[in-house]
């Protein structure tokens, strides 16, 4: 799991990039020469800088290096009030480093032949509905629940905490996911992150092995492997081994409450560092318990490396996502593999590299991203790893790209909901530059792609292709990355909606500040009757919007509140429909009266506001946000 307020936050941060930019002068700034780190104590006190900038009350930390562990404990405190230090046994949330356990467990089931990669969903698990209108043809896999390919939508802002007093298991839990469970596009084809996937796994895990799935990975993986502290219990905010998990607010930390999650097999792993060691030592011991027991075949680690379904892996690129199994730096002297995890106060890596023999797990409990940490460990773990030679020169193939120039978007949005970020902000262009491309969005700066074969990329710095040009089943021409999936666009109307979204802005702005002067004039009695609603409803319309809008902000640092009625929940769910029905009336009461307007210019005025509102309305009616019912879980 990944923290969800996170992500909400970088959406709205992306809405912000269309507002008006300040431009100043450029300060030039003098960067101290950082001195390499060769000893641990100096990596633990680089990491401790990082903690302190960052605003991180504890870390969990280990480092192993061939057979020896180089360091495993913790750094800072487990519980801030009452001044508890991390311990190489204090347990973190892991988030959604769960999932690599989950598909570790669902592999040994596969080598024990209950199942396939390949099996059919609907016929290993029939009680479960799946909304697929590809089914005939292409079913949803096992595979794709492990590789976020099945088409899903991620968790609902209502389904990722529990703040009931009980936990949905078994069909009962898959059903509180019924509406995500819905293929929005050919299974297969796309990555796109979704935590029902893997509690989808996780049932198939607890239907064929006939166990609950945190029973079934403490008896073949954490007691084998000799982790003393993990649990995948749904509760753990009761154990006392537990840190407790903070937020940053206002010069000082703010204690969460550790609730549980529905998505229990998406993210419901606690473990300790001196847990953690034993983990990483697994995968660098190709599947090995510490007594020698082969506890899955070395093939099974392959298999668990290598990305299966989607597109990009059809067409030749090999990195990306597999069996919950992905690379995490593309830079540096190596790459490592592993996965990330983010739950409410927590955020967590865990990440190898077999060939080196190293690797290492972090945790924070400051719910901060760890990626200071991690360049600075991973730098500590390789520097005495040879330098590679710089990535071969390659010729662009100018004919082999020139027909994939042009305008994408993005077809794969993560959440249903924020694709109406992606929508609004318009198409990314891809151009040629001399011999590579460049993909430039409408605000910000453009990636650069180098060739690394005809139609496979690499950006600089990277060593081996992370982007690929190809078509789909249905022969639109494609750009897909390691983290998205960009459909071809058209190139004649690219600036269509950035603009309507741009005028829509202008006009919200402009109407409500002509709606409060139209106010004045209708309470001195000045403006005809009939045009008063028409002139005062854009004002109505764009308050309710600013509402809407504060409501989810407050929403995405709250995310535990979604499955109530409260009063956040029920402005997200009248909001928008009131919004689009503020918009109908205005622009009914508008033509109706069009003709008894003094100024045609105040007329078409208006005309043009509520059309340009009322394709906003559409844009987020396109994309759910009409029938929010949060609290109906």
């Amino acid at each position: 799991m990944q923290s969800l307020h996170i992500l909400l936050m970088v959406i709205l941060k992306k809405l912000l990039l269309l507002l008006p930019l300040l431009v100043g002068l450029a300060v030039p700034t003098v960067h101290a020469q950082r001195q390499p780190v060769t000893t641990v104590a100096q990596l633990t006190d680089s990491i401790q800088r990082i903690m302190a900038k960052e605003h991180m009350p504890g870390v969990l930390l280990t480092l192993v290096a061939h057979d020896s562990v180089l360091f495993e404990g913790g750094l800072g405190l487990a519980d801030v009030e009452n001044k508890q230090p991390v311990t190489a046994h204090t347990l973190f949330r892991v988030g959604s480093v769960t999932k690599m356990f989950v598909a570790v467990g669902l592999l040994q089931l596969v080598e024990q032949g209950k199942l396939h990669l390949n099996d059919e969903v609907r016929k290993l698990a029939p009680e479960i509905t799946i909304d697929n209108p590809w089914e005939a043809t292409d079913p949803v896999r096992v595979v794709h629940l492990l590789e976020h390919t099945a088409g899903f939508d991620d968790m609902h802002l209502n389904h990722v905490y529990n703040s009931t007093p009980t936990d949905p298991r078994g069909t009962a839990a898959v059903q509180v996911f019924r509406r995500e469970l819905r293929c929005r596009w050919r299974p297969g084809e796309r990555m796109s992150y979704s935590n029902p996937g893997y509690l989808l796994a996780g049932y198939l895990l607890e239907k064929l092995s006939r166990q609950p799935y945190e029973q079934y990975l403490a008896q073949h993986l954490l007691r084998p492997l000799g982790m003393p502290d993990a649990t995948a219990d749904l509760r753990p905010a009761t154990n006392p081994k537990l840190a407790r998990g903070y937020a940053y607010d206002a010069g000082h930390y703010r204690r969460l409450t550790l609730l549980p999650i529905y998505a229990g097999p998406a993210g419901s792993m606690s473990a300790s560092a001196a847990d953690l060691t034993r983990w990483v030592q697994f995968f660098l011991h190709d599947f090995r318990a510490p007594d020698g027991t082969q506890l899955l075949q070395p093939a099974s680690l392959r298999e668990m490396e290598t990305v299966h379904s989607p597109l990009e892996a059809r067409a030749g690129l090999l990195s990306g996502y597999g069996l919950a199994n992905q690379t995490m730096n593309w830079k540096g002297k190596a790459s490592f593999r592993g996965h990330g995890g983010g739950i409410d106060g927590f955020r967590s890596t865990v990440a190898y590299n077999r060939e080196l023999g190293v690797g290492y797990a972090l945790s924070n409990n400051g719910d901060q991203g760890t990626s200071s940490i991690d360049k600075v460990v991973r730098e500590f773990l390789l520097r005495q790893a040879p330098t590679p030679a710089p990535a071969p020169v390659v010729a662009l193939d100018v004919a082999a790209v020139t027909p994939y120039l042009g305008h994408y978007e993005n077809a794969a949005p993560r959440n249903q909901l924020f694709g109406l970020g992606d929508y609004l902000l318009g198409d990314q262009h891809l151009t040629q530059n001399g011999q590579f491309l460049l993909l430039q969005p409408l605000v910000g700066s453009p990636d650069t792609l180098l060739p690394t074969g005809p139609l496979t990329f690499r950006r600089p710095g990277q060593r081996q292709a992370t982007v690929v040009l190809t078509q789909d089943r249905d022969n639109h021409r494609t750009l897909v990355t390691a983290d998205s999936y960009l459909l071809e666009a058209s190139s004649a109307w690219w600036w269509l909606r950035p603009a309507l979204f741009g005028l829509s802005l202008l006009l919200i702005v402009t109407a409500s500040v002509a709606g409060l002067i139209w106010l004045i004039f209708a309470l001195r009695r000045q403006t005809p009757r009939t045009q008063v609603l028409p002139r005062l409803l854009p004002l109505l319309a764009a308050v309710v919007l600013v509402v809407t809008v504060v409501a989810f902000v407050a929403l995405a640092s709250q995310v535990w509140d979604s499955g109530h009625f409260n009063f956040k929940t029920v402005l997200l769910g009248v909001g928008p429909v009131l919004f689009g029905l503020l918009i109908l009336a205005g622009l009914a009461l508008t033509v109706r009266h069009f003709r008894q307007f003094r100024s045609r210019v105040v007329a078409w005025y208006l005309l043009l506001t509520y059309g340009a509102l009322g394709w906003l309305a559409f844009a987020l009616a396109s994309y759910g946000w009409m029938s929010l019912q949060l609290w109906a879980v």
